[in-house]
């Protein structure tokens, strides 16, 4: 009952639906949800055998440097830059198969669990993401949930990646459920201790950070 629906899925599917198209994208390693709703056309790349794609590569995906320059419009990537050991290359292959003004939309761990280990490398935060893409333009950065949402996700992955009782089951159930509704209550958030206006943010505790940019 506890693992019937994955809390961060949610948000992966809010943060896609607005760039759906039915043009010709570039799909990477997007396989936590079902994007073909929303991208009907695209080209698909993962390193995952058993999965179909267009492409498979290895499993830091540096042969995704077959991919052609400024290819493609449009490049949909999540759930994947915290697997991939020199992320500033991988980001540096998705700007060269952009065209000209071309989008980027990508999603990464925040505060979350480590997952799929040994290769879970790092968690990015929002000033990580602006150092990362400082050669895009027109950058939005933003959370992907409020902080009693995350923590609700964390209680949620406790349940898939540990051994706990019954009881405790039941008990984290209960709270992952009831969490996200503090988040209504919040007003502000701040990068730092002090509440000082010149800080505020969108999320101080988001599990994933998103991002949509152009080249």
């Amino acid at each position: 009952m506890y693992i019937k629906n994955k809390i961060s899925t949610k948000n992966i599917d809010t943060f896609l639906k607005p760039h759906a198209t039915n043009n010709r994208v570039l799909v990477i390693h997007s396989e936590d949800i079902d994007w073909k709703k929303y991208f009907p056309n695209a080209y698909t790349v993962t390193k995952r055998s058993d999965v179909d794609a267009d492409l498979h590569v290895d499993k830091y995906y540096n042969e995704i440097i077959d991919i052609d320059d400024s290819s493609f419009d449009t490049i949909i990537c999540t759930g994947l830059l915290e697997h991939l050991p020199y992320p500033g290359d991988f980001i540096k292959n998705l700007n060269r198969i952009l065209k000209p003004n071309g989008k980027l939309v990508l999603q990464a761990s925040c505060s979350f669990s480590i997952h799929e280990g040994p290769d879970n490398f790092f968690q990015f935060t929002q000033f990580g993401f602006e150092l990362l893409f400082k050669d895009f333009k027109n950058c939005k950065i933003s959370g992907s949930c409020q902080p009693y949402e995350t923590i609700a996700i964390l209680l949620q992955r406790i349940l898939y990646q540990a051994d706990v009782s019954f009881i405790t089951k039941v008990i984290t159930v209960i709270l992952y459920n009831i969490l996200p509704v503090f988040d209504r209550t919040i007003k502000k958030q701040y990068a730092k201790v002090g509440r000082n206006p010149v800080h505020e943010i969108d999320s101080m505790l988001p599990s994933n950070m998103q991002i949509v940019c152009f080249k």
